[in-house]
Formats: C-alpha cells, sequence, structure tokens
C-alpha cells in the first residue's frame, strides 16, 4: 500500500514556477512531486507496541498468574492423592469386613455340620432320644458360639416386667399377689449383643385382681 504526501516548501515552489501565457494569462502547471510511503515495507516485528500496563503492573500480574498456576497444579496433585488414598481406604475396610464376616460365619458351620450328622444318624438308630440328643447339643454349641461374638440371652422369666428389653403379648391371671406384674411365660427369648439391646423377649406377664 503506497500513500502520497507532499510538503509544503514543495507546494510553495511549484507556485514560482508557474508561467504565463502568450495572451498575458497564467498557465497553472502540476508538477506532481508527491513521495507516497509503501507501508507494506514497513517491517510490522519492529513497530513497538506500547505496554497496556505499566512494567511494574505487568510483573505483578505475571506473578500472580504464575502463583495461580502453581496453586492449581498443586491442588490438582492434592485431589488425585486424595482420590488414592479414599480409594485405598475403602478397599482395605471392604477386606477387613470379609475377613469379620468369616470368623463369624466359621463357626456356624460347625453347627450345621452338628446337625446334619444328627439327622444322617436318626435312621441307623432308630432312636428318637439319640436325635433329640443330637439337637440339643447342637443348640448348646450354637448358643456358645453366639456368646463367642458378644450375643447373650435375655433372662425375663420369673422378673419384673421390663418394657426396654420385653415385649408384653398378653395378660395371665395369677393368684399369688406377689407375681404382678411379673413375667410368667415367655413366648420368644430376646437377646442382646455387647450390652445393646438385639431384639426384645415376647412374654406374658402375671395380672393379679
Amino acid at each position: 500500500m503506497r500513500i502520497p504526501f507532499i510538503t509544503q516548501d514543495e507546494e510553495k515552489e511549484d507556485r514560482r514556477k508557474t508561467s504565463k501565457t502568450e495572451n498575458g494569462s497564467p498557465e497553472f502547471q502540476v508538477v506532481d512531486k508527491r513521495q507516497f510511503l509503501d507501508l507494506d515495507s514497513l517491517d510490522k516485528e519492529k513497530v513497538e507496541e506500547k505496554p497496556r500496563y505499566p512494567a511494574f503492573v505487568e510483573e505483578l500480574m505475571a506473578r500472580t498468574a504464575e502463583t495461580e498456576r502453581k496453586f492449581e497444579e498443586k491442588k490438582k496433585q492434592i485431589d488425585e492423592e486424595i482420590a488414592r488414598t479414599r480409594s485405598r481406604l475403602e478397599t482395605d475396610y471392604e477386606r477387613r469386613l470379609e475377613l469379620e464376616k468369616q470368623k463369624i460365619i466359621m463357626p456356624f458351620l460347625e453347627v450345621m455340620d452338628n446337625l446334619q450328622r444328627a439327622i444322617e444318624a436318626t435312621p441307623q438308630t432308630g432312636s428318637v432320644e439319640s436325635l433329640l440328643e443330637g439337637v440339643r447339643m447342637t443348640a448348646e454349641q450354637f448358643r456358645a458360639n453366639l456368646q463367642s461374638i458378644g450375643v447373650e440371652a435375655i433372662e425375663t422369666l420369673g422378673k419384673p416386667f421390663d418394657p426396654n428389653s420385653a415385649q408384653a403379648v398378653g395378660r395371665v391371671q395369677v393368684k399369688d399377689p406377689d407375681h404382678d406384674g411379673t413375667v410368667v411365660e415367655e413366648i420368644r427369648t430376646g437377646y442382646s449383643m455387647n450390652g445393646q439391646l438385639l431384639r426384645p423377649a415376647q412374654v406374658r406377664v402375671g395380672h393379679h385382681e
């Protein structure tokens, strides 16, 4: 791109060189002495752009941007480490839970084995008493296994009714006034585990008029 331009001195020189015609009228001659500026030849890379902000402000902005970049990188690393730690803890918890389940279940498999032996031995002996004895022994073993994990039966029979550990499902007329409000029949045994109520007992309570 070329842009013409002419100075004031050149314009005056053109006026002095103006000649007259034969009839005395001046004759104007136009001399094009314009110089053209080739903008395309300018090296655009050499044109210095004025800074938008003072130097100290730009330096401060650059430091701020660098600090933000480092912060984001550190935050990303911390988030990744937290995710790995959470995944590792969840995996460890699930593995320990499975091991605890196995510890609880294994003793009851022995109870199942004893019940199976008692059932298989009944046709050979032909005795109901032997079957009953085998079931009784298995029940004792089952109870012992429950106690090993903190499960115990709640004793309610012959004791005053306690709504915190038992549920009354009926009342029974009693002659002895001392038995009024006392558990006289246990329908279902209640259990506690490590001191916490696991399930309430179902009982019938004596009533004296």
